[in-house]
């Protein structure tokens, strides 16, 4: 080094000077002068902005000002100024790992609460889970005894032969899943285990505090970042509560037998495969060591590929032959030490396994559980309600029913006499079990005004909305629905949109016939050819207007009640519903224009009807097609009787049977085997329409069959329906 910049030594007399603070102000009189001296010393000071601000804060403070700590020593480290405050009690008084430097927009910076408040849920889906997805608590709802004391899964059973569990796979469910996993390769990785927030509580980039907190803690930790204005959760480590739960599962799978009450099977038949079991799970405890392997995880030495070897090889004999491919991969992943890979892959592998071990023994018990079901279904009412229901429009509503068919001369039925079933002289019981059928019917067609919230856990999406709730119901309505189809409210939603979509339909037909037979001067046809109206073009007709319109037939019937609401939060769906309404409108006219004219039926180009058929179809359209029109509640009144006659064709019994003394044996086989018979009387117009009037009763049979299976001993008590 040059002489002229030499630092003086100092005299040897006075030992060795101090040690300079760390980025402490270095004293100019030491240097020599040098280019940039001139630019130092005309600087303006720090302290000058200081005093500035000071000059403008009010005369009449009386507190004096303190002397501003000297500077200490600098870490280096990004996050130098990190506050650790307990995430389960904010505030230093929990005890603070750092020295807390007041936080901005703060009122007082010497109050101890100098960490600002973040909305921030350890909960929230940005925060990665503590514990893996698949789980015990996750996989309970699988469990044998879970699903016997299920009610709304036993009666789900009895309308879905083929119902299984399937795996559920939302966006949401994938983003956690995905979140969980990459949060432990990192922990792996590095041993980190922090998520940062901005000061809006919005996911940051990760601003790390494993350096003040080299352990993970038992419970989230709070940091904050006054020079980012970050807050980093400091969470405790996931991979004890991975290796932990993974064992328990693990051990579930390979021990299927040990939840199964001696009620369903004879445990003594499988002795010596639950001995095989705890066999297989001994041997599976001593090679799968959590705290051991977190160890040697920590110090980078777990080798997983001799472990999920051994593991992989006791699953085969436990899983399904579709299954193997995925116990391979597992394996082939833990041969690559891909870290986090194997976990996942074991994950997918054992919630299959769940799966299919509870859809084996569902499909075992089938039989049991419909022999039980109504017994179990009124008892599950019974403890659900309690003593103290009154079954107020349970009773409402047969006593409508009743009161409905005593007005009726006969009831058509294909196995009695042409003078059909007399209701009014039918016994006690008899009269019951037609009074539900007809109730059914009326719950359908003519919906409560407020339905309870879907118990089904299956149903992910809402249930279509009932489109006959009209101001002029054809019957008289209840308020709720009955107490006892609780279960069924998902599945009446869905009958009642069914049945609006055949009323539209049927409307549709009905304008069809309407315009083939009008007079018009610009297309004069003859009197003879006024009921030439063929019925393969009915049904081709009836294919185009489902195909032209959604999915919901009768969501057009919604297009005049809400065309004013503007602010409605489904006017969107209902104007795209309007749409389709004139679509059909249009396709309608054009078929009667083509019958009018007799075209080829074939030509995919054909004339385009009059301006004034299409606005004598809309002005018809607009005026009957909704919920509130004469014409409307007319053809829905003939719908549902005929509805209702072909339901008791195929629920009501026949002479060889004893009305309303069902045994199970003939319940099972009635829902089984379902009903041949073909809907009879159709009223005028109705014809194209027997394939869904049959459909539609068919699912009423059924859904009545299962209602009075299990509620009818709870009808035919003494005074319920008066």
């Amino acid at each position: 080094m040059h002489d002229s910049v030499k630092r003086k030594s100092p005299p040897d007399d006075q030992g060795p000077s101090p040690p300079m603070p760390h980025r402490a102000p270095r004293q100019l009189s030491d240097w020599p002068p040098s280019p940039l001296s001139a630019e130092v010393v005309f600087k303006r000071p720090r302290l000058d902005k200081i005093q500035t601000s000071l000059r403008k804060r009010p005369l009449s403070r009386k507190s004096p000002l303190k002397p501003r700590p000297p500077p200490t020593a600098r870490h280096g480290s990004d996050i130098e100024d990190l506050g650790m405050v307990s995430a389960a009690d904010p505030g230093p008084s929990s005890g603070s790992l750092l020295r807390l430097r007041p936080a901005p927009n703060t009122a007082d910076p010497s109050s101890p609460s100098v960490v600002p408040f973040f909305p921030i849920d350890t909960n929230s889906i940005h925060v990665p889970s503590s514990h893996p997805l698949v789980n015990r608590q996750t996989l309970k709802e699988l469990d044998l005894d879970v699903i016997l004391r299920n009610p709304q899964l036993r009666h789900d059973l009895l309308f879905d032969p083929g119902l299984q569990f399937r795996p559920t796979c939302s966006r949401r469910k994938r983003n956690m899943c995905e979140r969980y996993w990459a949060a432990v390769i990192q922990e792996v990785e590095t041993g980190c285990t922090c998520v940062s927030f901005d000061s809006q509580g919005k996911p940051h980039s990760v601003v790390c505090a494993c350096a003040q907190v080299p352990q993970p803690p038992s419970q989230p930790i709070l940091a904050y970042c006054s020079a980012l204005s970050v807050v980093t959760l400091r969470m405790p480590s996931r991979i004890c509560n991975l290796l932990a739960e993974f064992l328990e599962v693990l051990l579930l799978v390979i021990q299927p037998l040990s939840n199964v009450s001696g009620m369903y099977v004879n445990p003594s038949t499988l002795k010596s495969q639950m001995q095989e079991h705890s066999a297989q799970a001994a041997y599976v405890r001593s090679i799968f060591d959590p705290v051991l392997i977190e160890q040697e995880l920590k110090h980078d030495l777990f080798d997983p590929s001799g472990l999920f070897a051994a593991i992989g090889a006791i699953l085969k004999g436990h899983c399904a032959p579709m299954r193997d491919r995925a116990v391979e991969t597992m394996v082939q992943v833990a041969r690559t030490c891909a870290p986090g890979g194997t976990g996942k892959k074991c994950d997918a592998v054992v919630a299959g396994f769940f799966q299919d071990i509870a859809n084996h023994q569902l499909q075992m018990l089938r039989p049991f559980l419909m022999r039980t079901s109504g017994q179990f279904e009124l008892k599950a009412f019974q403890t659900r309600k309690g003593s103290e229901c009154s079954f107020r429009l349970t009773r409402e509503w047969l006593r409508l029913a009743h009161t409905d068919l005593l007005t009726r001369a006969s009831i058509p039925h294909p196995e009695y006499s042409a003078g059909g079933i007399q209701y009014s002289t039918l016994p006690r019981n008899q009269q019951i079990y037609v009074a539900v059928l007809k109730g059914m019917i009326d719950l359908i067609f003519d919906p409560p005004e407020s339905l309870p919230t879907p118990t089904s856990p299956s149903s992910s999406s809402p249930p279509p909305t009932p489109v006959f709730r009209c101001t002029s119901p054809i019957s008289p309505r209840l308020s709720a629905p009955p107490e006892t189809v609780y279960l069924d409210s998902t599945r009446l939603a869905v009958l009642s949109a069914d049945a609006a979509d055949v009323t539209a339909i049927y409307m549709f037909l009905l304008l069809y016939r309407q315009l083939v037979h009008s007079e018009s001067s610009d297309s004069p046809i003859s009197p003879q050819d006024l009921t030439k109206i063929e019925d393969v073009d009915l049904l081709r007709l009836k294919t185009e207007i489902r195909d032209i319109g959604s999915a919901r037939l009768g969501y057009c019937f919604f297009s005049r009640l809400v065309s004013d609401e503007v602010d409605s939060p489904r006017e969107k769906d209902f104007k795209k519903e309007r749409n389709a309404k004139h679509d059909i409108v249009l396709q309608v006219a054009k078929r009667a224009k083509e019958a009018r004219s007799s075209s080829a039926p074939s030509s995919p180009v054909s004339e385009a009807p009059s301006e004034i058929m299409v606005q004598v179809a809309q002005r018809w359209a607009d005026s009957n097609v909704h919920t509130d029109s004469p014409l409307c509640t007319m053809l829905r009144r003939r719908l549902r009787d005929v509805v209702f006659n072909s339901v008791v064709a195929q629920a009501y019994p026949g002479h060889d049977s004893t009305p309303g003394k069902l045994s199970t044996i003939d319940f099972l086989s009635c829902i089984q085997n379902g009903s041949t018979h073909a809907p009879s009387n159709l009223a005028t117009g109705m014809e194209p329409l027997a394939e869904e009037i049959r459909t539609l009763a068919e699912k009423i049979s059924r859904l009545a069959l299962v209602h009075l299976n299990a509620y009818l001993p709870l009808y035919e008590q003494e005074g319920f329906m008066v």
